[in-house]
């Protein structure tokens, strides 16, 4: 049974375009919402037509062209780079915290660089990071030889990060030969014309313009080589590498681009883990002139056989005799793997008298998502890393050993983009398992968009309680006002004694006319305060106009007295009306302005634009653009039911969005999509309708798998139904089991005698039947091994592409599932395996990405096995169309064969096409039976 949530509903109708029709959206002063379900179904279902965001090889990017780009306008970032709060406006947290000390943070974002979608999709799972506040400058980090090494930022990364004031760098990365590196790509990379431009560099540059980040971050860990010699290049590639940067900057000097200290003066790779003689020239050329903005400096810093030589120190006098900034240098500290566990000498990162000798770059951050296995895991991991084991930014940090992880506010202040009003968040992290609006559950489908999370407390978490208080700051997913969660504060409460808990750091100009608001919910009736600091100095403690009690309130606070003063930090005081134990407080939104909001406008000529459909045509992908007045904050996308209710399905910040996996949900073969328009402080406006037509799927399809299709008198096989998602009933018609006849989705049958055996499925339901009959199905012999043959290992196998020599044909069948094949370029990808004689082939089963360690996005979707006597004419035995498993197992109808061709259709789950087999294994019997 639906459940129906009613929301006031601001909107009046227009009429819009349609791909199949024309609808209107009728005028209304109330919405039925019905509950979004999740599907966990939908996870394996990605379409080719969901639009990804692009990564490249350096001959790729050269062909690139902005008109060319089909999912140019999905990968834009629309939010500009928001204005910072000055250095010295905000005051430390601590007495170790400085100015001048800032953050790099080089994270993964997502898991692959390929297959990503540009604005998140129907999934919980992503790095929702929550502290940019510590972050100066962030590194969109990707890139591999298999997919691509030139990889731009994914907008929603870009969005969070502008409105934040953090700019984000693109990642150049070379791979070093053991990892698939080539010469050559360097080589086209660092190509100069004769006219002096560097074509590569103006492409970077166009990139970043048309997608709208900051720069770029380039990695060169590829040793040049002479062509044929082996013979390292020497100073050549180092010249050509600071000519490069030098050009790019003469071109685009607001353009960021960062060094990472790897190459030298001679062209090797040797890290320097400092500033030295041997890399300056990427810093500044001969003339003093700077060639890179910032340089990020290798780990080995830290090290104990390293310690002697106190390389930041050396690093910072090394910048300020080259007149570089020494905060320009980024102290690597690499905690992809161990976290808060990484030991750090950070004796050497800063001075006996406190200070650091230089900025402090973190590699992969996001070992505080990875490392976690939920949400809440997640922010616990993430409150240690970067402020400290007491997750409070005021608190000294506590060290038992000087290598001890003592969190990244111990050096580096809280930062702010609040700096003008009106400023709202909703305290939503851009992720969540529901979807809240005005207080209500309108969705319980996990969803993530990175693009739409809010502005989050600059202080995580400073909490002062009162005598008798004890209070502990969290989100929360299960309640929220707007997005999915909210900030909580759990505890107890003494009756009348008061916490107070520090939010936002501002610098902004109030008014007399300015209010204050929040809307928030307590277990027990709750006054609050709202505790204001100005630059001034002065402070001011202003009552709410009621008090909170179960439900959703609002409560406001006017700044009268307060004209002409500029905003410094926001805190609310809450006290109980009586003691208080096991309580609870939940805070949704937080508003500062002067004035009422603008109204959310209207969109229009909403289109169904591109839509494709599952083998089973249970689900769809569909893409939808509209027009905007651009009034709108975001936009709100729901599916309309029959009974004119509404189904939340997403939302975002541009005018396109991609509905994922939409499973089919009644019998009109019609969808009705709706966008809204919605202003900052989620008042809805003027929407638009478009219909998508589904293709007829009502009568069955049959297919079957069976457990093994070549054995030995006595032996029992099990057959699964492999019919359509619509099939009602089952039967089965085994001739020379012992079950002619069988019924259900799964049954068993033994076979006694020897033969060659059909086997036939018929699917049911109440539009029609459909029958399948698999021709020589079953082979039952004597002579049959008891377990099947594996006949290909250390076979001979050959391929239509491969990445390198690292990735080759024969890694699929070393029997080691840690190497792979991987191929790319323009799918299909077709390896061949030769048996060496003919044999009697049944069975073939292939490792994929994640079998082998890889992200499971990159398992196969889609795949074909044929074989073949001559290895000239193939026959297909079989054919994958919507497998996401790590490990697969095709069995057939068995057939003699000297030739086994696996045919990679769709490489990965996403529109991604790379190959990535760690093993195939090809099984039957040695001697052919057939």
């Amino acid at each position: 049974m639906s459940t129906r949530v009613p929301i006031r509903w601001l909107g009046a109708g227009t009429a819009a375009a349609l791909l199949l029709g024309l609808t209107a959206c009728g005028p209304s002063q109330t919405a039925s919402y019905e509950v979004t379900k999740d599907d966990k179904n939908a996870a394996d279902v990605i379409l080719k037509n969901q639009p990804e965001s692009p990564y490249w090889f350096p001959d790729d990017l050269l062909t690139w062209t902005p008109k060319a780009d089909k999912d140019l306008t999905w990968n834009k970032s629309v939010v500009p780079l928001a204005k910072r709060v000055a250095d010295k406006a905000i005051k430390p947290s601590n007495g170790t915290q400085n100015d001048k000390t800032k953050v790099m943070a080089i994270s993964i974002m997502n898991s692959s660089t390929s297959g990503n979608a540009p604005r998140g999709l129907n999934s919980a799972d992503a790095n929702t990071f929550a502290y940019w506040q510590y972050v100066d400058e962030l590194v969109y980090w990707g890139g591999s030889a298999g997919e691509g090494i030139i990889v731009p930022p994914t907008p929603d990364v870009t969005d969070e990060a502008h409105r934040n004031g953090v700019p984000v760098l693109g990642t150049v990365f070379f791979p070093q030969d053991s990892s698939g590196g080539k010469t050559e790509w360097l080589r086209t990379f660092l190509k100069q014309d004769a006219d002096g431009t560097f074509p590569m560099a103006d492409k970077l540059i166009e990139v970043a313009k048309t997608y709208g980040f900051d720069g770029w971050f380039l990695n060169p860990e590829t040793e040049g080589l002479e062509e044929g010699s082996g013979t390292p290049l020497a100073a050549k590639d180092a010249k050509a590498m600071q000519g490069f940067m030098e050009y790019y900057k003469s071109r685009a000097s607001k353009m960021r681009i960062v060094y990472y200290d790897s190459m030298t003066k001679d062209g090797t790779v040797d890290w320097q883990n400092a500033l030295t003689d041997e890399n300056k020239m990427f810093m500044v050329d001969d003339k003093g002139k700077p060639v890179s903005d910032e340089m990020f400096l290798n780990f080995w810093w830290t090290e104990d056989e390293l310690a002697d030589q106190d390389l930041l120190k050396s690093s910072a006098d090394k910048a300020r005799e080259l007149g570089v900034d020494p905060y320009s240098l980024y102290a690597g500290v690499d905690v992809q793997a161990n976290g808060v566990y990484t030991p750090v000498r950070w004796d050497l990162f800063a001075g006996k008298d406190g200070k650091t000798h230089t900025s402090l770059g973190l590699y992969c951050p996001n070992w505080a998502y990875t490392d976690a296995k939920s949400l809440d895991e997640f922010h616990e991991n993430e409150a240690s890393l970067w402020v400290n084991a007491d997750h409070d930014p005021t608190a000294t940090p506590k060290r038992t050993d000087r290598t001890d992880w003592t969190g990244v506010s111990t050096y580096v202040k809280e930062n702010s983009a609040i700096t003008a009003l009106p400023f709202v968040t909703n305290f939503n992290t851009g992720s969540g398992y529901n979807f809240f609006r005005d207080g209500e559950r309108i969705s319980q489908m996990d969803w993530n968009n990175r693009a739409v999370a809010d502005i989050l407390p600059t202080y995580q978490w400073t909490v002062r309680d009162g005598k008798g208080n004890s209070l502990n700051p969290s989100y929360d997913y299960t309640n929220g006002w707007y997005g999915g969660d909210s900030v909580k504060l759990s505890g107890k409460l003494a009756k009348g004694s008061q916490s107070t808990i520090d939010l936002f750091a501002a610098d902004a100009a109030v008014t007399g006319s300015t209010t204050m608001s929040v809307t928030i919910k307590a277990t027990a009736k709750t006054d609050l305060v709202a505790r204001l600091a100005f630059s001034d100095g002065s402070t001011a403690d202003i009552k709410g106009d009621k008090a909170v009690g179960e439900d959703w309130t609002q409560v406001t606070f006017k700044l009268k007295g307060q004209d002409g003063k500029r905003l410094a930090r926001i805190s609310l005081g809450l006290s109980a009306k009586d003691d208080a134990s096991g309580y609870a407080l939940h805070l949704g939104n937080l508003t500062m302005r002067d004035g009422k909001p603008a109204d959310a406008g209207s969109v229009s000529d909403l289109k169904v634009t591109d839509a494709e459909f599952d083998d089973d045509q249970m689900y769809a992908g569909a893409r939808l653009t509209w027009k905007s007045d651009g009034k709108a904050d975001r936009y709100e996308v729901y599916r309309v039911n029959q009974d004119k209710s509404r189904a939340f399905l997403g939302v975002t910040n541009v005018t396109n969005f991609y509905v994922n996996a939409l499973h089919r949900h009644d019998k009109t073969n019609r969808t009705e999509f709706m966008v809204v328009p919605v202003n900052v402080d989620g008042d809805q406006g003027e929407s638009a309708s478009a219909v998508m037509q589904w293709p007829d799927n009502s009568k069955p399809k049959a297919a079957m798998s069976a457990s093994r299709t070549l054995v030995t008198p006595g032996s029992t096989v099990t057959f699964t139904s492999e019919s359509s998602q619509n099939t009602g009933s089952v039967t089965w018609s085994l001739p020379g089991s012992d079950k002619e006849n069988a019924k259900g989705e799964s049954v068993e049958a033994t076979y006694d005698k020897e033969g060659v055996y059909d086997v036939t499925v018929t699917a049911k339901n109440k539009s029609g039947t459909n029958r399948q009959t698999y021709k020589g199905a079953i082979v039952v012999s004597s002579k049959a091994p008891a377990d099947l043959t594996l006949l290909s290992q250390g076979a001979h196998a050959e391929a239509t592409a491969f990445t390198n020599g690292n990735e080759a044909p024969a890694m699929a069948v070393d029997g080691d599932v840690k190497k792979k094949w991987c191929a790319t370029g323009e799918a299909p990808y077709e390896l061949v395996i030769d048996l060496g004689a003919e044999r009697t082939v049944s069975q073939v089963d292939i490792a994929h990405a994640h079998a082998g360690g890889e992200d499971a996005g990159m398992n196969t979707k889609k795949y074909s096995l044929a074989v073949s006597e001559d290895g000239t004419d193939y026959t297909t035995v079989r054919e994958v169309k919507n497998s996401s498993a790590d490990d697969t197992s095709d069995t057939f109808a068995p057939v003699n064969a000297r030739y086994v061709k696996l045919t990679v259709t769709q490489g990965t789950q996403g529109a991604e096409t790379t190959a990535r087999i760690y093993e195939v294994q090809v099984l039957g019997s040695s001697d052919p039976l057939i």
